[in-house]
């Protein structure tokens, strides 16, 4: 029985291809953030890969055997895992359901080892058809009336660049799905809309109705006295590593 996928059509066979070239290594530590039925995992499973972790609010109700499985709920818990303990993470459409967004992504760059990456997708508000429609209505694409009442934290690249810089995690490559630049979710005036203005050179970039980021965790630089006095107590992330591979 196939395993249901909360994601548009074709996005996990690009996630799984996305993994098999940043991950060749089938031993790699890979987690699925936000699991769900475990959908994704059985795909990467089928691929040969075997240190696969999976996390939701609830575990599958079918789990796979192979495969870890455990629950937190993101907004309100760390997550049960070791510092450094991945080589990959995958948060396939789970950011724009979050409200503590920086708090996730402070865990993620914990548990995500230095030189690892961590492989978003999310709805993507910057395409043509998502700018025309809160430009004509005033309402952001995906997270309007219409939208998945679910959908509280859309992504912004710039000021989520800052907020990932915080946490150490620099973005490596933006890029839209599906790959053609359509949006098959949009209404079809915004897509003719959209197709007009591009021929005029007009363009959302990136396009396409998801955004995928690819994402490595680098170690932040050394904050300034100025910086620590403005700031509370935290962990110190490079004595972690020292301590970690002493």
């Amino acid at each position: 029985m196939a395993l249901s996928e909360r994601a548009n059509a074709g996005l996990h066979p690009h996630v799984v291809n996305e993994v098999l070239a940043q991950a060749p290594d089938r031993q790699a530590r890979i987690l699925d953030l936000g699991c769900g039925s475990g959908a994704l995992l059985g795909r990467l499973q089928a691929q040969g890969y075997t240190e696969l972790h999976g996390i939701d609010i609830a575990a599958p109700a079918q789990p796979a055997g192979g495969i870890r499985y455990a629950e937190a709920d993101f907004d309100n818990a760390s997550l049960p895992y070791e510092t450094f303990a991945f080589d990959l993470v995958l948060c396939v459409e789970v950011v724009e359901h979050l409200e503590n967004l920086g708090a996730v992504l402070r865990e993620l760059a914990r548990v995500l080892r230095p030189g690892g990456r961590l492989l978003l997708t999310t709805p993507n508000v910057h395409s043509m058809e998502a700018r025309l429609r809160l430009l004509l209505r005033g309402e952001l694409k995906q997270f309007d009336r219409i939208g998945d009442p679910t959908h509280v934290s859309p992504v912004f690249l710039h000021p989520f660049k800052l907020l990932l810089q915080r946490q150490g995690l620099r973005i490596e490559r933006v890029w839209g799905f599906p790959l053609d630049g359509s949006s098959p979710t949009s209404r079809p005036v915004l897509r003719w809309a959209a197709r007009v203005l591009g021929w005029l050179g007009f363009k959302g970039s990136p396009a396409g109705d998801q955004l995928c980021l690819l994402l490595s965790h680098e170690l932040p630089p050394e904050p300034s006295a100025r910086e620590l006095a403005a700031q509370p107590a935290r962990p110190d992330k490079r004595q972690a590593v020292t301590a970690h591979y002493r």
